[in-house]
C-alpha cells in the first residue's frame, strides 16, 4: 500500500485543520522576541543584501543558522513590513511538519486511520498551533527533521512493503533534510528530536541495516555539506566569528539558567486538552497489556522519556522546547483513544478515565460560554452577534461530547474537539490578542507618525539593554550610543535618544548644559498587560530629541505623538 499516494478522507481533513490552525488569523498574535530578531535580520539583508554576513540591527550577526533569515529576507523583498506573510511560511512549514509526521505514524502502525488519529492529536497541542503562526527558528529545525525521520524510516523499512524501495533516493532527502535542520537551528533539535527517537528505534523497532551502509553514508554526507559550508565559510572569511559560533551552539549545555532537573515535571499538562490522557498513558504496565497498537506505544513512551531525560540534563531550559516532546506525546495519546475507540472500556480503571476525559472535556467547553461573556463581550473585544453565535455552537459542542463520553463513544468526542479548536481558530483567533492586550501599550513606531522625526536617527544608551521588539517596531536602526562620550554623543547630533529613565538621569549634566533636549514621550512596548509574567521592563523606554543649542526645531517640550496604540 502507498503512503501518499493514495489521497484519504481523513487526511484531507488533517489539511482543513491545518488551514484552520496556521493560516486563519495568522497575524493575530503579538510579536514576540524570536520572530522579532528574524524580522529585523531580514530587514538588514533585504536592504543591504548582506546575505553571507547578515546583521541584526545593522550589528554582524553570525552566530545564529542564517536559513530563517534569509527565507525571511526573500519575504521582506516581496511583502515588505507584512507580518502576515512572513507568518504564511511559517504556517507551510509547520502543515509540511504535520505530512511528515503523518507519514512516520504511518509507518510507526500500519493500522487505518491510527496515523490520521495522531496527527489529530498533534495538531490540536498548543505548542504546535503557536509553532505554525510564528516566525521562528524552531518551526524549521522540527519540520526539517521530522523530514529527516521520515524519509530515513522509508530507507530502512521500505523493503518490508515495497519491491523497489529506491534507497538511494530517500538516503538523499534524508540528509539534505537533516543538514537543512542543522542550518535552521543548530544542534539542538538533532539533540531534543532526532536523537530521542534514534535511540528509541534502534531498542524497539530495529532497522534493517543490510545494504543500506553506502546509503547511510550518503546520508551523512549531504548533511554535512547542506550544512557545513555555512561554517566553512565563516571559518575561512570570518574567522573571528568560529569562536562565537561555537560559544552560541554550547550555550544551553554550559550557561543558562541553571533551573532544576525536575523543572519540566508538568510537561503533560502541555498538550492542552488531552492532558488526563497524556498523564495516563505513563501506567505502561496497565496499557502495554490491553492497547492493540502495542509497538507504537512502547516506541512513544520510551521516545519521550528519553527526551525527557535529555532536556532536564541541559543547564539552560524553557518551556518552550517542549515542543519536541509533542510528537511522541501525541502518539501515545493516540494509541490510547484508540483503544477506547476500538473497545469500550470494561474494567475500573478504564471506565473511570474514559469518564474524567470526557467530561472534563465536556466541562472546559461549557465553561467558554462564560468566559467569552466576562473576558471578551463585556470588554466589548468581540460583538454580542458573533458571541452568541460562539456560544451556541460551543454549547451544542459540549453537549455533544457530554453526551458521546456517556454513550463510551471516544471517536465522537475526538470530533467534538476538532470542531472546537475549528471554531476557536476561525471565530476567536482574531480577537485573541486584545483579549490579553497591555491597555498602555504605545509603540514607539508612533514616531514615524511626525514627518521631522521619522528622518532622525535613533540611538539607544549603550549601558542599557536594547530589546530587538523596539528596532521591529521602529522599522530602523537603534545604534548604540556612548552617552558620557561627549565627542560621539556631538557628532550624534540631532538624533533621537532612547532611555529607560528620563533624560536627565541618564544624560551626564555636562552634556545637557551644551545641548536642546525635547522629550517626545514614555513608549510601552510591552503587548501584555504589567502583571503578565512575560511583562519586560526593558520595552518600557523613554524617547527624546536631543540637539545642538544653535538649531532651532520649531517643537514645544511636550509630546508630539498621539498616544494611541496599534
Amino acid at each position: 500500500m502507498e503512503l501518499f499516494r493514495k489521497i484519504r478522507t481523513e487526511t484531507l481533513l488533517i489539511v482543513v485543520l491545518c488551514m484552520a490552525a496556521f493560516f486563519v488569523n495568522n497575524s493575530a498574535l503579538s510579536t514576540d522576541g524570536e520572530e522579532a530578531k528574524i524580522v529585523v535580520t531580514a530587514r538588514d539583508i533585504a536592504n543591504m543584501g548582506n546575505w553571507t554576513s547578515p546583521s541584526m540591527n545593522g550589528v554582524e550577526c553570525l552566530s545564529t543558522p542564517p536559513l530563517a533569515a534569509w527565507v525571511a529576507a526573500f519575504v521582506e523583498r516581496m511583502y515588505p513590513d507584512n507580518i502576515s506573510a512572513q507568518r504564511c511560511v511559517s504556517a507551510v512549514l509547520a502543515t509540511i511538519c504535520c505530512l511528515f509526521f503523518l507519514g512516520v505514524a504511518r509507518y510507526m502502525e500500519r493500522r487505518r486511520g491510527f496515523a490520521e488519529l495522531a496527527t489529530m492529536v498533534f495538531l490540536t497541542c498548543y505548542h504546535v498551533i503557536y509553532m505554525g503562526r510564528m516566525v521562528s527558528h524552531e518551526v524549521y529545525s522540527i519540520t526539517f527533521t521530522m523530514g529527516a525521520i521520515y524519509f530515513l524510516m522509508r530507507l530502512f523499512y521500505d523493503s518490508r512493503y515495497y519491491a523497489h524501495p529506491h534507497k538511494w533516493r530517500w538516503a538523499l532527502l534524508a540528509g539534505l533534510m537533516m543538514g537543512l535542520s542543522f542550518l535552521s537551528n543548530g544542534i539542538m533539535t538533532f539533540y531534543a528530536l532526532f536523537l530521542p527517537f534514534a535511540i528509541t528505534t534502534m531498542m524497539l523497532k530495529r532497522p534493517e541495516l543490510k545494504g543500506r551502509g553506502w546509503p547511510l553514508l550518503l546520508t551523512t554526507l549531504v548533511a554535512f555539506l547542506s550544512f557545513g559550508w555555512w561554517y566553512a565559510w565563516l571559518f575561512t572569511h570570518h574567522p573571528e566569528a568560529t569562536g562565537e559560533v561555537l560559544k552560541s551552539e554550547l550555550a544551553p549545555w554550559i550557561t543558562g539558567h541553571a533551573r532544576p532537573w525536575y523543572y519540566y515535571w508538568r510537561f503533560f499538562a502541555e498538550v492542552g486538552v488531552w492532558a488526563v490522557l497524556a498523564l495516563a498513558s505513563f501506567f505502561v504496565f496497565y496499557w502495554r497489556k490491553r492497547v492493540s497498537t502495542k509497538r507504537p506505544y512502547l516506541m512513544s513512551m520510551l521516545w519521550v522519556v528519553v527526551a525527557l531525560v535529555l532536556l532536564s540534563i541541559m543547564p539552560e531550559k524553557s518551556m518552550d522546547d517542549l515542543v519536541v516532546l509533542m510528537p511522541p506525546l501525541a502518539m501515545a495519546v493516540a494509541c490510547l483513544i484508540y483503544y477506547y475507540i476500538e473497545q469500550r472500556p470494561t474494567d475500573t480503571w478504564g471506565k473511570v478515565l474514559f469518564f474524567l476525559n470526557g467530561f472534563i472535556i465536556a466541562l472546559f467547553i461549557f465553561a467558554l460560554p462564560f468566559l467569552i461573556h466576562v473576558f471578551m463581550t463585556n470588554q466589548h473585544i468581540i460583538d454580542f452577534g458573533t458571541a452568541f453565535c460562539v456560544n451556541v455552537l460551543f454549547i451544542g459542542i459540549g453537549i455533544y461530547v457530554a453526551v458521546s463520553t456517556t454513550r463510551k463513544e471516544m471517536k465522537s468526542v475526538v470530533k467534538g474537539v476538532l470542531a472546537l479548536f475549528i471554531i476557536s481558530e476561525c471565530l476567536l483567533f482574531s480577537s485573541i490578542d486584545e483579549l490579553v492586550t497591555n491597555s498602555n501599550h504605545r509603540s514607539i513606531g508612533l514616531v514615524n507618525t511626525d514627518k521631522l522625526l521619522k528622518e532622525m536617527p535613533i540611538y539607544h544608551n549603550v549601558d542599557e539593554t536594547l530589546r530587538m521588539e523596539l528596532v521591529y517596531e521602529a522599522k530602523r536602526h537603534i545604534q548604540a550610543l556612548d552617552l558620557n562620550d561627549k565627542e560621539a554623543v556631538m557628532k550624534a547630533l540631532p538624533c533621537m535618544l532612547v532611555t529607560q529613565k528620563s533624560l536627565n538621569d541618564e544624560l551626564p549634566k555636562y552634556i545637557i548644559d551644551e545641548v536642546d533636549t525635547m522629550r517626545v514621550g514614555v513608549f510601552d512596548d510591552n503587548r501584555l498587560p504589567q502583571r503578565n509574567s512575560h511583562y519586560r521592563k526593558e520595552l518600557v523606554n523613554h524617547v527624546s530629541v536631543i540637539r545642538a543649542k544653535a538649531k532651532v526645531m520649531g517643537h514645544d517640550d511636550v509630546d508630539t505623538v498621539p498616544s494611541t496604540s496599534q
